[in-house]
């Protein structure tokens, strides 16, 4: 079969009829551009249409396979061999296309239920947010392919209104998609300078009162567990990262000091007397170092312990003379590998999902028949 002479002749026999390829694609119910592939032989008209088609042009069946006309019309016998043929081929057209509708509806049903799992337990972070667009972009897929199946698609083209309404909505849906987007790529490009951003190590960095003006209200901290300079120390190495984010900043302070047994007696009853006060109104609240030994490896004294994510405490390295000042906020675990000794013995203190507002602070108190924190 020569399909580019198949495909001039359905074009000559159009012509002939003086209609446009998408008149004659609404006469048979397909689209505009299945006619344009069948008239430059890029395709043939499905074998359940020819009938239709050869009766429309008036032609014989043969006629359109061969690409030229014959001197007579299509017998009765072949006309009805032809329409047997169609009607068979419709019927396993319409079994494999049942099968493909109840596959389509199916998918679209557990997607959407993955969709909405994935949302309930949704977790801030570049994967989670790529896995519920990927997931997303797929259950769209689905569904046009569900609705294209099921000619839904082919009836709601024929309805302007609807399709003018659809435009709009997707054209919606782009713009909030859009700015989604341009939020995520914000949110890689501040993630890239954090993840660029070297951990700052070296004794000559300390500066008390800088982490103080820089750091104190985002921290939630005062760092009071932290000595005022390091003129007392015999040895010292001191470490910090801090990243600031949108709303906040994270990263840690630690450092370890080794004193003389004096100094360090004299640094442990500084940490042992400290203390915050706090007003409101007319009330006033004090709160004092608390001191543990079971939480970490070593006995600590504890100023903040979870309150808004924020961990501040020393650690008493009695047999050294060493004391390990450290101050968490949002701890990530991989960025602290190399100080993992100086964690919690159980990790899951450090869940974020328990209200840690209600945990251990002295910086700040919830005063009686007022409904919010205080701050010193």
């Amino acid at each position: 079969m020569n399909q580019k002479k198949v495909g001039s002749f359905l074009k000559e026999l159009r012509k002939e009829k003086g209609i446009t390829q998408e008149q004659f694609a609404e006469k048979l119910n397909v689209s505009g551009r299945s006619v344009s592939r069948w008239e430059t032989g890029n395709n043939m008209p499905d074998i359940s249409l020819l009938v239709e088609i050869a009766d429309f042009y008036d032609v014989d069946v043969r006629e359109i396979i061969e690409g030229e006309r014959k001197s007579e019309m299509m017998d009765k016998e072949v006309r009805e061999v032809a329409e047997k043929m169609a009607d068979y081929a419709n019927n396993e057209k319409g079994r494999l296309f049942k099968t493909v509708r109840l596959i389509g509806i199916i998918g679209v049903i557990i997607l959407a239920i993955a969709i909405v799992f994935q949302c309930v337990k949704y977790q801030p972070s570049l994967l989670s947010f790529i896995a519920v667009a990927l997931s997303f972009a797929a259950f769209v897929a689905m569904m046009i392919l569900t609705l294209y199946v099921n000619g839904v698609l082919q009836r709601l083209k024929k309805n302007k209104a609807v399709t003018i309404g659809l435009i709009i909505f997707l054209f919606i849906a782009l713009a909030v998609c859009l700015r989604y987007i341009f939020m995520v790529v914000v949110l890689i490009a501040i993630m890239l300078v954090e993840t660029l951003t070297p951990t700052k190590k070296g004794s000559e960095d300390y500066d008390k009162a800088k982490m103080v003006s820089e750091f104190s209200s985002e921290m939630n901290s005062e760092f009071m567990i932290f000595p005022e300079d390091l003129n007392n120390a015999v040895n010292s190495e001191y470490a910090y990262s801090t990243k600031t984010g949108l709303f906040d900043t994270d990263g840690y302070f630690i450092l370890k000091a080794e004193y003389n047994e004096e100094d360090y007696n004299a640094e442990v009853k500084r940490l042992s007397d400290i203390n915050c006060d706090i007003t409101f109104q007319n009330d006033s609240y004090t709160g004092y170092v608390l001191y543990d030994e079971n939480m970490y490896n070593y006995p600590a004294y504890i100023t903040s312990d979870g309150y808004d994510s924020v961990y501040e405490y020393a650690l008493l390295d009695e047999d050294n003379n060493t004391i390990i000042y450290v101050n968490l906020s949002y701890p990530k675990f991989v960025d602290l590998k190399d100080y993992e000794d100086y964690l919690k013995k159980d990790r899951d203190e450090y869940d974020d999902n328990k209200n840690t507002l209600e945990k251990f602070t002295i910086y700040y108190h919830r005063f009686p028949g007022f409904d919010a924190w205080v701050g010193n």
